[in-house]
């Protein structure tokens, strides 16, 4: 089975709903913000990074997506975290996927959840749906070698994120 950690695309997906978790309380210096989770109760500072201070003067992805975190800016056809040193805990948890599907090198699929496979590739889909999850079984995660072997065989690769 291959595993690795987790590699962000820079998507901006997680962070474009963080806004309504992630709430600034005060600014406490030039580049400091004293914030709470409020999911969690966690309070942090969060620091914007020199690196990211000419993004973070740009207006807030907020301005067009009301939920999003208020870190998030666009950069260069991304999304980055202008606090990404400081970000807390329930930022530093999350992992959008838990497997992405490869074809010749090319993402074409993503696990969400336990057995949501999100994808446009029809043959891919029909695979996981009559192959995989029939034989996901119950609790825990030994179906990930037969999941393997079953996409290995039509052709495709299985990257499994660890939690890191």
């Amino acid at each position: 089975m291959r595993e690795a950690p987790f590699a962000c695309t820079l998507c901006g997906r997680c962070c474009m709903g963080f806004g309504r978790s992630v709430k600034v309380q005060r600014q406490t210096g030039p580049q400091e913000f004293r914030c709470t989770v409020t999911v969690t109760g966690e309070a942090f500072t969060a620091k914007v990074e020199d690196r990211y201070l000419p993004a973070f003067r740009r207006p807030s992805v907020q301005w067009t997506k009301t939920a999003a975190c208020p870190f998030l800016r666009a950069e260069k056809g991304t999304y980055v975290c202008t606090v990404h040193a400081s970000r807390p805990s329930f930022c530093r948890n999350f992992a959008c996927c838990r497997m992405r599907v490869l074809a010749h090198g090319e993402v074409v699929g993503e696990l969400k959840g336990r057995l949501d496979l999100r994808t446009d590739d029809p043959v891919l889909k029909a695979l996981w749906e009559r192959e995989v999850v029939p034989r996901a079984g119950g609790e825990g995660d030994d179906w990930h070698a037969d999941a393997d072997r079953t996409l290995a065989d039509a052709g495709y690769t299985a990257v499994w994120y660890r939690e890191e």
